[in-house]
């Protein structure tokens, strides 16, 4: 019996051996390949590395310099690999060698990701198989071969040659349009337009510009013989601490300074006929090749607010940037706390010039209406500087004193990162600021909604009177707010993964910019509130926008919450003395972190969920009940909230257990949303005095809850590792006036009751937050 079992396991290897044999190349093709996939990846680098490099500013000879400190080290590590490999392998070196350099160089410089992988597949497996194929082919031309090899050898080059044709097509072609959303908020009954006049229309200001330098800079004649006003540097060094080592010496040779002199440069758009003083506002861009500056980029919105009356600087900070220089293990590192204080030494210099005879600014500058403005890491620089504003000293160093207190009315941060640097290792702390984010949902930098975190951390005290907003924009992406970037919002070759059709032209992406920016600058520095509307909803302005779908986020410092769910765990209690939480029939009840992509926190909030499908017909309530003694003053007031759709099953589920029946929700759900059919959420409102008077609306009498927006920003989803879509929270309000004008009975001062019932819709989770009473338009 063992006998036979030997004999039958002999036979079957003997078979494997010979159909191995048959299909392995011989050794003269696996060279040939080798030196096809070597000679890809190379080609590969050298494109994707000019892609990146020789457009933005980086002459010809530092890209070679560059490329060579990049691939011979990556080639002699393959050498080594390969020679390793030779002891216990018979394949041949260029075999070997070519597969070691394409794998370790997308290791080394792409990082290993769905992408990486995906690339090295490509550049090692088709360049393989077209040569190999052809070496094959050409070895046993003239010669007897069998049909069968040939067969195998066609079929390999020809699979080598359509993978790398469609491969080709997929790295270049701009990607597949996507299904128009429904912009359900559009379909609600909509808010007076706005009769004031357009903010991104010029003003009557005719436009001049300056700029003003260090008068030493080695790269651009702007800021060094052509700068009007020549500049001190300043010594950053207290606080930058990445500047250091071979990178740090290379850097210094590139810009021709270090940390110790970092120079105060900035390109400035004036009114001409400028005679009182006039409001400041500073821009400052974030990060990008270093190389490719990007100053300039704010261009489109410094001339406009200079037509306005503006004196507008963008200032340069690109030395803080990624450099070619800092290869891809160098650069600099938690360096946005010093791009803030950068802005405020800027303002040093206005001061300064403010108070000079002779100065070009000599008492035209109104140092009492400042406004910061950033993008990027520029964005988050903007929380820096409004907290440094305000300290006696730096936070990681007492032995740095500070001395700003400048009167900055206003920030703007344009997609923001956030949390880069944390001054004393903590999130920096927001106080009593005028503040506007803005962030698109098709940014491929700053995939998650960034500038929410710094919107939630800004509290206000009772004196204090301001407002906080932001915008969520469908369709729009990160570069585009700039001039300089432009829709690629990574370098090649992961610019090249995205999918860039479903961008919104760079025209309309900047108009909506410019709206927004000039009304937030005209409320805050030039006391404008006719435009305050636009930032509790964008449809008041919609005569100026593109058609998109926008999320607005708004707070009023003068608001009274019934609940902002940070004061406890108890969920029957609320942030107001003496409201009660009660709910009934919810198949979702808690408290806890809204949290974005990135596990950006936010605040706190209510998760509530219903399912009529899977429980009872009696509608789902969340109640909150004030008590008698509530002494509120509602009139001129409206209830306002915070509202975001969660994508979470709804399903009712039994001791922590999924059911089957949530199961087959989740899946059809799923499928719905394959189908495009994921309907807005509505719900009834329903307000009850003392007396017992109500008055009840539907949620969208405002407007019904968007769906989350699913983005699909790359070609395919596997190459993105993030969410497809985040909880972006959408601003509701209903004004009490108009309400009790409906219901003369209801006493709005002795509010008892404020109940949502889920009525009109058959299930959801909603993430229900800030829930309050404030004065907003009429």
């Amino acid at each position: 019996m063992q006998d036979n079992q030997n004999s039958a396991w002999g036979r079957f290897k003997k078979r494997l051996q010979a159909a191995i044999s048959f299909i392995t190349p011989g050794q003269i093709s696996l060279k040939a390949s080798g030196i096809a996939i070597l000679t890809a990846a190379l080609l590969f680098i050298i494109l994707t590395m000019a892609d990146g490099l020789l457009p933005k500013g980086v002459g010809f000879g530092y890209y070679l310099l560059t490329l060579l400190a990049y691939t011979i080290p990556i080639l002699l590590l393959a050498w080594l690999i390969s020679w390793v490999v030779s002891v216990v392998g018979r394949t041949p070196f260029y075999f070997r060698f070519g597969i070691a350099f394409t794998f370790f160089f997308i290791y080394f410089f792409y990082r290993l990701g769905p992408s990486s992988w995906t690339y090295m597949i490509m550049l090692i497996l088709f360049p393989a198989l077209i040569v190999g194929g052809l070496s094959a082919w050409r070895r046993h031309r003239g010669t007897a071969w069998p049909r069968s090899k040939k067969i195998i050898t066609l079929a390999a080059l020809l699979t080598g040659l359509a993978g790398a044709i469609i491969g080709l097509y997929l790295f270049l072609y701009p990607g597949t349009p996507v299904k128009p959303v429904t912009n359900y908020k559009m379909q609600a009954a909509l808010p007076a337009p706005l009769t004031v006049g357009d903010p991104s229309k010029p003003g009557g200001h005719k436009v001049s510009f300056l700029t003003y330098g260090s008068g030493k800079d080695k790269r651009r004649p702007m800021y060094d013989k052509d700068a009007k006003i020549k500049t001190p540097t300043v010594d950053a060094s207290f606080m930058l601490k990445s500047w250091t080592g071979t990178f740090g010496k290379l850097r210094t040779w590139f810009f021709g300074f270090d940390e110790t002199q970092l120079p105060l440069n900035a390109m400035v758009w004036y009114p001409e006929d400028l005679q009182g003083p006039a409001p400041l506002v500073l821009v400052v861009h974030g990060n990008h090749l270093a190389q490719d500056w990007s100053e300039r980029g704010y261009d489109y919105l410094a001339e406009l607010l200079a037509s306005r009356g503006y004196i507008v600087a963008s200032v340069d900070e690109n030395f803080m940037n990624t450099s070619f220089t800092d290869m891809p293990w160098g650069g600099l590192k938690n360096e946005n706390g010093v791009r803030g204080w950068l802005m405020l030494k800027h303002l040093e210099l206005w001061q300064k010039w403010n108070k000079e005879p002779g100065n070009p600014f000599y008492h035209r500058v109104d140092m009492d209406r400042i406004a910061l403005m950033g993008h990027s890491r520029g964005g988050e620089a903007m929380s820096h500087a409004a907290l440094f504003n305000t300290l006696p000293s730096y936070p990681d160093n007492a032995n740095e004193v500070f001395h700003f207190n400048f009167n900055i009315k206003a920030y703007v941060a344009i997609a923001p990162v956030d949390g880069q640097y944390k001054p004393a290792a903590i999130l920096a702390p927001l106080k009593d600021i005028n503040y506007f984010v803005i962030q698109g949902t098709h940014d491929m930098d700053m995939q998650s909604y960034g500038g929410l975190s710094p919107f939630t951390r800004i509290q206000y005290s009772p004196s204090f009177n301001g407002v906080k907003a932001g915008l969520y924009v469908h369709h729009a992406n990160h570069g585009q707010f700039s001039t300089a970037w432009g829709k690629y919002d990574q370098s090649s070759p992961y610019a090249n993964l995205y999918n860039i059709t479903n961008l919104m032209p760079p025209a309309d992406q900047q108009q909506i910019a410019k709206v927004y920016i000039s009304a937030f600058l005209d409320l805050n520095l030039k006391g404008d509130s006719a435009y305050k509307p636009l930032f509790e909803d964008y449809r008041y302005g919609r005569q100026w926008l593109p058609k998109q779908i926008y999320f607005n986020q708004f707070e009023n410092s003068q608001s009274a919450f019934l609940a902002r769910y940070e004061e406890d765990l108890n969920l029957e209690t609320a942030s107001m003395p003496g409201v009660s939480i009660t709910a009934e029939h919810l198949s979702v009840w808690r408290e806890a972190m809204h949290k974005l992509m990135w596990d950006g926190e936010l605040t706190r909030a209510a998760f509530i969920g219903w399912d009529r499908e899977g429980a009872d017909s009696l509608p789902a309530t969340y109640t909150f009940t004030l008590p008698d003694s509530a002494a509120l003053q509602l009139a001129g007031k409206s209830l306002v909230f915070s509202l975001a759709e969660s994508d979470e099953s709804a399903s009712h589920v039994k001791k922590g257990k999924q059911s089957t029946t949530e199961k087959k929700a989740e899946k059809k759900d799923a499928k719905q949303e394959k189908a495009g059919e994921k309907k807005a959420i509505d719900f009834t409102l329903e307000l009850t005095d003392q007396q017992g008077h109500q008055i009840r609306f539907p949620l969208s009498d405002c407007a019904p809850l968007q769906p989350q927006i699913k983005k699909k920003l790359t070609k395919f989803a596997y190459l993105n590792s993030n969410d497809d879509a985040e909880s972006i929270p959408d601003f509701f309000y209903f004004n009490l006036d108009a309400l009790q004008k409906k219901h003369p009975e209801f006493v709005l001062d002795k509010l008892h009751n404020v109940r949502l019932i889920f009525d009109r819709s058959k299930s959801g989770v909603i993430i229900l937050d800030d829930i309050g009473f404030t004065d907003l338009a009429k």
